[in-house]
Formats: structure tokens, C-alpha cells, sequence
């Protein structure tokens, strides 16, 4: 590893619109500061999939990061869910909780949406109960943990 170059055991990245927690993260130096050196399109994809799989309830901001990454208005986004777009706007905003079947079902289109294989809907199916989420309560100060090292591995 060049003088330039090295590791951080942990970083909190907020870019995202929510803090997710990056562990094993590679720095670099650029113009005299250090910056985290990963590629962000992966770091996006890979927040995606971990928030399919959240053992606990999606955030507002969570929300809104996988509807504004899937490209889709609010109007659009409340359609495939069989909602009104200000039903949308209320939940991102905080005003209004989703459903537990609802969440639910946000997190198997995300799955669709990256083309999970059969055996990845079981194991959300699995790793998150409707019944878990029925009885959980959103807490925003609960961080996505990400280990750089193991989703970002060089083929």
C-alpha cells in the first residue's frame, strides 16, 4: 500500500441521505485529504441490498434512497404499491408508517429490481418475518454496517 493509500477500521458515510457504517474502508489521499476509495456505484448497489435484508424497519430516509436509486417519482412508486403519491410523500416525510406488508413487499421489488435469484426471496422470507416486522418499531439511529473487504472483492 502506497503512502498515499490506506485502511480505516470503520467510517460513517452519510451520502447517502443516512449513516451507514463502512468497515475495512481503503482512503486515499487526495489534494491533502483523505477520501474513502470505493466505487460508489458498487457502494450504492451493495446499500440496496443490505436494505432488502435489514433485520429491522426501512427508515424514511432509507425509503426514499431506494425509490429515488430506482429512479421512480412518487407517483410511480405509490402505483406499483398500490398507493397514492402523497401517501409516499407522507411516509418519506415521517407522517405516515408503512405497513409491515407493505415493507415487505418494497423490499421484494428491490430484490426483482437487482435480479435476486429464486433462493434470495426465500432467504428474505426467512431472515425477515411479516410477523418481525409487525412488531418492530423504526429507529433511526440504527446504522447499516457494511464490510467493505466482503462486498467489494476483486474478481
Amino acid at each position: 500500500m502506497k503512502t498515499s493509500e490506506r485502511k480505516t477500521k470503520t467510517f460513517i458515510y452519510e451520502g447517502l441521505g443516512f449513516p451507514v457504517t463502512l468497515v475495512n474502508t481503503p482512503l486515499r489521499k487526495v489534494f491533502g485529504e483523505w477520501v474513502i476509495d470505493i466505487d460508489m456505484t458498487r457502494l450504492q448497489l451493495v446499500v440496496l441490498r443490505a436494505l432488502a435484508f435489514k433485520s429491522g424497519r426501512l427508515t424514511k430516509h432509507e425509503l426514499q434512497f431506494i425509490r429515488k436509486f430506482l429512479n421512480l417519482t412518487t407517483a410511480k412508486f405509490g402505483r406499483i404499491f398500490g398507493v397514492t403519491h402523497a401517501a409516499v410523500i407522507q411516509w418519506e416525510n415521517g407522517k405516515r408508517q408503512l405497513t409491515p406488508s407493505t415493507e415487505f413487499c418494497i423490499r421484494l421489488h428491490v430484490l426483482g429490481h437487482l435480479r435476486a435469484k429464486a433462493a434470495e426471496f426465500r432467504d428474505l422470507y426467512n431472515a425477515v418475518p411479516l410477523e418481525v416486522l409487525a412488531k418492530e418499531k423504526i429507529r433511526t439511529a440504527a446504522h447499516l454496517e457494511i464490510d467493505i473487504s466482503q462486498n467489494f472483492k476483486v474478481a
